[in-house]
């Protein structure tokens, strides 16, 4: 510790001021110490954005067919089989560049629920003995086209009572015709 009376502190250690005794006004002195400024810790370099310059050298081939990319560049997956196009590849003219990942296939629509769609409307009877069979194959084999079924089968039902219910009145209506024709015949003599 250093010594208010020492006015020459020793090394590595802040001037202290010296202690006004009380009594005395005045303004206090200015303190000559400043605090050394908090240390951080150092901020990253900010990224380089621009592309390296392309080598101009052939770089050898490694193993597994592909080219080491340039530095700077992450290293490709490793999958064997597997060549990456040179920078600025375009397929030839009309094919179809090539897609290594093609997602799964849909499974192909029953024939049989288009046929039952189609025959709702024309013969509403057929629609809805293939709208059952569609369905049953659909279960057994995975098809898609289950909505399709489902709505010619309801088409079918729907369009056959229409047509029941033609048919009753219909009848009805000869009946109620026959009925008035033989009614009215034995009124009149000529």
């Amino acid at each position: 510790m250093s010594d208010t009376n020492n006015p020459t502190p020793s090394a590595g250690e802040p001037p202290v001021p010296p202690v006004t005794p009380p009594g005395q006004s005045g303004p206090p002195p200015a303190p000559s110490y400043t605090p050394p400024p908090p240390s951080y810790p150092a901020a990253p370099a900010a990224p380089n954005l621009e592309k390296p310059p392309a080598p101009s050298y052939q770089q050898p081939q490694a193993p597994g067919g592909y080219q080491q990319p340039p530095t700077g560049y992450p290293a490709p997956p490793a999958n064997p089989g597997y060549q990456q196009a040179p920078p600025g590849y375009q397929p030839p003219q009309g094919q179809q560049p090539y897609n290594a990942y093609q997602g799964p296939a849909a499974p192909p629509t029953n024939t049989l629920a288009i046929i039952t769609i189609i025959l709702a409307f024309l013969f509403s009877i057929a629609g809805i003995v293939t709208g059952h069979i569609a369905l049953k194959q659909i279960d057994r084999t995975g098809e898609s086209g289950r909505g399709l079924a489902k709505a010619g089968l309801i088409l079918s039902y729907v369009f056959t009572g229409l047509a029941v219910l033609a048919v009753i009145a219909y009848i009805i209506f000869i009946v109620v015709i026959i009925a008035a024709a033989g009614a009215g015949s034995s009124y009149y003599s000529y």
